[in-house]
């Protein structure tokens, strides 16, 4: 047998400028690179075009180490080159507004890391920069692409579990538990200083709306516990790097529920986890077990009544079939692969986004509750919230 080439890959490519080379900006690439080979009958080809970040000697680096075709200081270039067709920011928080707003109105489609914008003013300048383009743009809320996530959003949809009572919420992390630690050296309280209810709590307050609906009021305590690191946020000066919160949130179709984001949480490295009761069922779940849905529902039978843990690989299991055989798990990187190929797919062939993709609308909101939860601890009051 006469050995051949392999040929071109017919699929569209769609050209990717990425800004920012640290956590995340390696995370998205990675998502990037994967797409094409997870997703063989998808017409799309992500090619990493551009990266960005003003360090030029680490952006050099990282543009060679992840594969980019060039690179730039400045993000002005990013937004306006025209061999750039998705601008994907996953700049610190205070540089998501300004290059999305410009991407979009050079006609780019956006991605922008959370929380969006940590003032609310911003968030809404790149909600309505987002609604006037013909482009499309998401806030990367990955968890809601976790397949056990998604299931459960479909069980509460289809009333499986019927009327939704209550909902707990934690987002819990270690990095500054230890009170000899400098600011420098945790990162919420380095710079930007943006905190840990903006960079971890965000996440939380997406899974209740995603869930459970829209939420009307809030009241909160926020907390930094370790005065030397409340730190003036560089988004927004009325902001400050905070350690702890929580929350008291009340939804609009009636159900109530309880937040709390930390990272004070000694022993826990990234613990995401949530539970929902409603009046025919209960679901928990949680990212350090991210696979495993549990879940409690009435059929009738008292007698092996309480939680069962279903195991979500199978194929027909939500986003699961595109990977492994039955049972095969899948981890932390996976939400964010599945999130970034279902926003690909409707760039390279123009379909509407998923219902179940993260909007600007989305990030905005996040925002404001964010801010109103800032107000309640304050004020000691609760707050209605006005979107």
């Amino acid at each position: 047998m006469t050995i051949r080439p392999t040929g071109p890959d017919p699929k569209k490519p769609l050209r990717m400028g990425v800004l920012g080379c640290g956590f995340m900006g390696k995370c998205h690439t990675n998502a990037y690179k994967k797409i094409p080979y997870i997703y063989p009958a998808a017409n799309v080809l992500p090619r990493l075009s551009l990266l960005c970040d003003k360090d030029e000697r680490k952006v050099q680096a990282e543009a060679v180490r992840y594969g980019f075709e060039r690179y730039t200081t400045d993000w002005t270039e990013l937004v306006a080159d025209p061999e750039v067709d998705v601008v994907d920011n996953c700049g610190p928080d205070p540089v998501h507004p300004e290059p999305c707003i410009a991407a979009l109105a050079n006609g780019k489609h956006v991605i922008c890391e959370k929380p969006m914008a940590i003032r609310v003013a911003d968030a809404r300048r790149m909600r309505d920069a987002a609604r006037a383009s013909s482009a499309k743009a998401m806030c990367t809320f990955n968890y809601r692409f976790m397949p056990a996530v998604r299931l459960a959003k479909d069980l509460v949809a289809s009333g499986r579990i019927g009327v939704v009572y209550q909902m707990r919420v934690n987002y819990l992390q270690m990095a500054g538990h230890d009170p000899s630690l400098s600011p420098n050296q945790a990162w919420y309280s380095a710079w930007p200083h943006s905190g840990g209810l903006q960079g971890i709590g965000s996440h939380a307050i997406d899974q209740c709306r995603f869930l459970v609906g829209e939420i009307k009021s809030v009241s909160a305590l926020v907390r930094t516990f370790n005065k030397d690191r409340a730190i003036a946020s560089a988004g927004d000066p009325d902001a400050f790097s905070d350690e702890g919160t929580a929350a008291v949130l009340e939804f609009e179709n009636g159900a109530i529920g309880v937040m709390e984001s930390s990272v004070v949480a000694t022993g826990r490295k990234n613990y995401l986890s949530w539970e929902i009761n409603g009046s025919k069922g209960s679901l928990r779940w949680d990212l350090e077990h991210p696979n495993s849905l549990h879940a409690c529902v009435v059929t009738g039978e008292n007698s092996l009544f309480g939680f069962s843990e279903v195991n979500v690989t199978e194929s027909f299991h939500p986003y699961s079939g595109a990977w492994w055989p039955s049972g095969h798990n899948l981890g932390w990187e996976h939400g964010h692969i599945i999130e970034k190929f279902h926003f690909l797919d409707a760039v390279a062939n123009q379909k509407e986004l998923s219902p179940f993709q993260a909007t600007f609308e989305d990030g905005y909101r996040v925002a404001v509750i964010i801010d109103a939860m800032r107000r309640s601890s304050l004020t000691g009051q609760r707050v209605e919230l006005r979107y």
